[in-house]
């Protein structure tokens, strides 16, 4: 179908844009949003079907595809209404799939996203009357402030039909391709002034605030889920925000650094918070998705009572509520570089959302722990952990999920409840807990002890940095030290090799050894050679050119894509020139040249392209 209008996407669709084609297809919809509507009596098909057209021709993030191989950037094109699909599904056992199994595979089947529009309906009948209506999202085009808005209008509109009077409703101001041309029209230097908050944000990370924590599981993949809710909480929070004059958000941010901190054993907590891009303070009644993860690091090193967390948090809030309107992907670039300046791999892969669930109920009179279903599907998304507050009109429900490799299922009880004692424990208004007090509380099983050793912020593991330059071929012995600038390696090597060679292995390998740290400074010595030590950084050196099939495919995407004269493998995608909006077209001009191995997460790292290109394999 012909588009007729097309814009770049907007900064905050670009999150969801690139993480849902960073998952694999079969687990892409745990980032579906869903909705049922219970149907008024006398509702028929037909009207269903009508008030979903007036919706569509209304909003044009209905109707609206998203196509990652336009150049130069990924655009969103709008097409033209058309009648809507809504499917019907019997609630009566008459050997036709239930509407479980209907709506269950309408759910989880993925978004086609350059050419599906992204909402799916569903009808169940109720002896052949409309009962309700079940609805699916793409995450790249909706948010919950999108959908509540949606829900109204359904609402206003369906009732108005039902009455035989129009509804009223207000003219729509903007379109999301109006948004994108306004925020194309920002100039390159704004938009880096604008991310200069975040470089600064990134250099104060932690590369691992799980690195004490950090193991193999005992089954790949595992992950643990689990909910805790509480009618009392939400008082709680409410009390604690008026008092010390924060936001609820506030209040939760500072309970969720404290319980992280007691889990981890580290002062220094890091993560992505869910924070509106939405303009007018996240009221602007736009239709589309415009919500992005802002970094977020809390020092707490100083021990400092409950009080003094929440004021920093609040401050913590509103610089993220101030600095969010940039594009995400200039934050995964700043990110990338960061890791590479540092030659250690930055990790924040745990989120913490707040999500508005009033005026609906928590469902629960007293407290309520649950364990969940093994979140297998979110567990190939690349995250650590994820944290989730509903706020409910009679009660707060706290939901975690967490990779085994970081947190067990002890671990992820004793942190939903240690998040509520923390917080029921300062309902008195003379209670003002340590932040290492409020740790010896929640009871965490002690980290396994690993000598680690502090290098600016970050955890670094000597012997597995070891463990990774004994890799390299050529290295036959070598010790590792360390002092506040970095670390120093005293390679021995059976043939010669370059301190260029040894960065561009160590840190193709950092990704797989938790806690190792590429060396600022290797002192080579070739044995038996009688050559003097070779002493660098590695830094600098020749450009790496290809020579297998692999790399001569990848080096050509990667150049076409991005349109760069040349490409030097020996650096990661973003530091050769890539651009992280442009991975999804990477990944699917490889695909259709039959190669595959390397998905768009995979570019954004700090590996080299050449242990890129070592990880494509022809396709069957």
């Amino acid at each position: 179908m012909t588009a007729s209008k097309s814009a770049n996407l907007c900064w905050g669709q670009r999150y969801h844009w690139l993480r849902y084609q960073q998952v694999p297809a079969g687990s892409r919809h745990e980032a579906h949003i869903t909705d049922t509507f219970r149907l008024p009596a006398g509702t028929t098909l037909a009207q269903v079907r009508s008030v979903l057209g007036y919706l569509v021709r209304r909003h044009e993030v209905l109707r609206t595809v998203y196509d990652a191989r336009a150049r130069p950037w990924p655009r969103q094109r709008v097409q033209p209404p058309a009648p809507v699909t809504v499917h019907e599904v019997s609630g009566e056992p008459d050997g036709t799939p239930s509407p479980a199994e209907f709506t269950g595979e309408l759910t989880a089947a993925p978004f086609d996203l350059a050419a599906e529009w992204p909402m799916r309906a569903c009808v169940v009948t109720s002896g052949g009357v409309p009962d309700r209506l079940h609805l699916v999202f793409n995450h790249v085009a909706f948010d919950d402030v999108a959908l509540d808005a949606l829900r109204r209008e359904f609402e206003a509109v369906l009732t108005g039909v039902l009455d035989g009077r129009p509804a009223v409703l207000p003219p729509v101001r903007d379109q999301p391709a109006d948004l994108a041309a306004r925020e194309a029209a920002t100039s390159d230097q704004a938009v880096e002034e604008a991310l200069g908050h975040w470089r600064d944000e990134a250099a104060r990370l932690p590369a691992d605030m799980y690195a004490r924590r950090r193991r193999v599981p005992s089954v790949p993949g595992a992950a643990h889920s689990a909910s805790f809710t509480s009618p009392d909480l939400l008082a709680t929070v409410a009390g604690l925000a008026e008092r010390h004059r924060v936001w609820p958000a506030a209040v939760h941010l500072a309970a969720y650094a404290v319980t992280t901190a007691a889990h981890t054993g580290e002062d220094l907590v890091s993560h992505r918070m869910y924070t509106s891009l939405r303009e007018d303070g996240g009221r602007a009644p736009l239709m589309t998705c415009q919500s992005s993860p802002a970094l977020v690091a809390m020092d707490l090193s100083d021990d400092p009572p409950f009080s003094e967390v929440l004021r920093r948090a609040a401050a913590r809030v509103e610089q993220a509520l101030a600095h969010a309107r940039v594009p995400y992907d200039g934050i995964v670039e700043l990110l990338s570089r960061e890791s590479t300046r540092r030659g250690q791999r930055i990790r924040v892969a745990s989120e913490l959302n707040f999500l508005d669930h009033k005026p609906r109920s928590c469902g629960v009179r007293r407290d309520r722990f649950t364990p969940n279903p093994e979140p297998a599907h979110w567990a190939r998304s690349g995250s650590d952990t994820y944290f989730r507050v509903y706020e409910w009109q009679d009660g707060i429900t706290l939901v975690l999920q967490a990779m085994d490799a970081v947190m067990d299922a002890d671990a992820v009880e004793r942190f939903l409840r240690g998040y509520a004692a923390l917080l029921d424990a300062h309902r008195d208004p003379g209670a003002d807990l340590r932040a290492g007090e409020a740790a010896r509380r929640m009871g965490f099983a002690p980290a396994p002890e690993r000598p680690l050793t502090r290098i600016g912020p970050d955890a670094v593991d000597l012997a597995e940095t070891r463990r990774v330059l004994l890799g390299h071929p050529a290295v036959a012995s070598v010790t590792v030290t360390a002092d506040p600038r970095g670390l120093t390696a005293e390679v021995l090597a059976s043939a010669d090799v370059t301190p260029a060679a040894l960065r561009v292995h160590v840190l193709g390998a950092l990704h797989d050894h938790p806690a190792a740290r590429c060396p600022g400074l290797f002192r080579v010595t070739v044995t038996g050679s009688g050559a003097p030590v070779v002493e660098g950084d590695g830094r600098t050196g020749p450009a790496a050119s290809p020579a297998t099939d692999a790399e001569h495919a990848l080096t050509a995407v990667v150049s076409e894509v991005n349109g760069l004269d040349g490409v030097d493998l020996s650096e990661s995608y973003t530091g050769a020139g890539g651009r992280a909006l442009r991975t999804p077209r990477v990944a699917a001009e490889l695909r259709a040249r039959g190669w595959e191995g390397v998905s768009p997460g995979d570019l954004t790292g700090v590996r080299p392209l050449l242990t890129l290109a070592g990880a494509l394999v022809r396709s069957p």
